[in-house]
């Protein structure tokens, strides 16, 4: 089988959805599949073929790549003339710096022997203009009700697709970032070469900057707990939005002294992910609408056993999947303030918060994941 993914972003551009597309592609080539990536990179179109640990570039198409409205005829064309049997969108608004030419492709390949299918990695609307209203919301989740299939990436998305009148397949995501650690790792070392003391506590926060996942407010808990030192591993911003917020964090440490204890890393290889989160002492996530499993940070915390503070998810469901691998705590400082020191002071918890995180990490492996695909690919094309 041949499958085109499209995605906004890919690696090694950061973003946990060109990560998330990677580790997809490359699991179903493992499985003899052909699983060819387009993406866009500095106005240029590019083009991927997985391999089962690699990526092999391919000779791109010509011409200024685009996801504007007015381009989505080209990208239509370009897809056609690739030929897979199946367009699998990987769908972030954000990715597409907030374009929609990319929500009209399946139903311009609706004529085609194409199939298509769309993954919803979060159902935030595009911008279109000033007072758009519910313009956006059906601009969003038009390219689910004209593919073949639609999925959703946990239990809250699933249910909003539900109640729009979609049918969607719940196929979760996986860690973005899995442990590759050496047998002979020096956690000592690490922590040394960061600046951190002995005596210090090493708080770690995993993922882009954004205004929704609460980093501005662990700023407030280093400013206000002398021996904590804040690791933010990645801090890159990719949607307008985002930069913005990212200049603002960027500003306040340098207006507030927490510049010698707040660590940036910038995007950074996978690697070097996996020895920073197995430094920290507690990881916190602090997202503001609510941890979720579409959230590839939080799995790839879980993965590595981290013991981790996170916000409460608004789905039972993934409150159910995350009870006693997680500490809950409001996204209020005070909250996320004592959760955070209760751990640091019984290192009993956090070891039990361990264990039980590798435990649920193991429920969403890449294998099972591509072969949920490989069941929707072919059940919905014998329909």
């Amino acid at each position: 089988m041949r499958i085109l993914f499209i995605t906004g972003e890919y690696p090694p551009q950061p973003g946990g959805v060109g990560d998330y597309t990677q580790r997809l592609a490359q699991t179903l080539a493992s499985s003899g599949h052909e699983a060819i990536t387009l993406t866009a990179t500095q106005g240029r179109w590019q083009l991927w073929r997985a391999t089962p640990n690699s990526d092999e570039a391919l000779v791109a198409p010509g011409g200024r790549a685009s996801w504007r409205l007015v381009a989505a005829g080209r990208l239509a064309r370009l897809v056609r003339r690739i030929r897979p049997d199946w367009c699998h969108i990987q769908y972030q608004t954000g990715a597409y710096q907030l374009q929609v030419g990319v929500n009209l492709l399946p139903l311009l390949l609706r004529r085609s022997e194409i199939a298509t299918a769309i993954t919803y990695h979060d159902l935030l609307p595009p911008y279109l203009f000033p007072k758009a209203g519910p313009l956006r919301d059906w601009v969003t989740l038009l390219p689910a009700r004209t593919a073949t299939a639609v999925v959703a990436t946990n239990p809250e998305d699933e249910a909003t697709l539900r109640n729009a009148g979609l049918q969607p397949h719940l196929i979760p995501i996986g860690a973005n970032i899995e442990p590759a650690l050496p047998p002979d790792n020096d956690r000592a070392g690490w922590r040394a070469r960061l600046g951190v003391a002995a005596g210090e506590a090493l708080i770690g926060y995993f993922g882009l900057l954004s205004p929704g996942k609460g980093v501005d407010m662990l700023l407030d808990l280093v400013a206000s707990q002398p021996r904590w030192r804040l690791l933010i591993i990645g801090g890159a911003a990719t949607a307008p939005v985002d930069r913005t917020y990212a200049a603002s964090v960027q500003q306040r440490l340098a207006t507030t002294g927490l510049r010698d204890r707040v660590i940036i890393t910038g995007h950074v290889a996978a690697e070097q992910v996996s020895a920073y989160l197995s430094v920290c002492d507690v990881v916190a996530l602090p997202f503001r609408d609510g941890a979720s499993l579409r959230r590839g940070s939080l799995l790839a915390a879980l993965a590595h056993g981290c013991a981790i503070v996170t916000t409460p998810p608004a789905s039972p469901a993934t409150a159910a999947a995350l009870t006693g691998a997680v500490q809950f705590a409001a996204a209020q400082p005070d909250a996320f303030a004592t959760a955070i020191s209760a751990l640091l002071e019984n290192p009993a918890t956090r070891m039990r918060l361990s264990e039980a995180a590798r435990i649920v990490a193991r429920r969403f492996s890449w294998q099972a994941i591509a072969a949920a695909h490989l069941e929707m690919y072919q059940t919905m094309v014998r329909k």
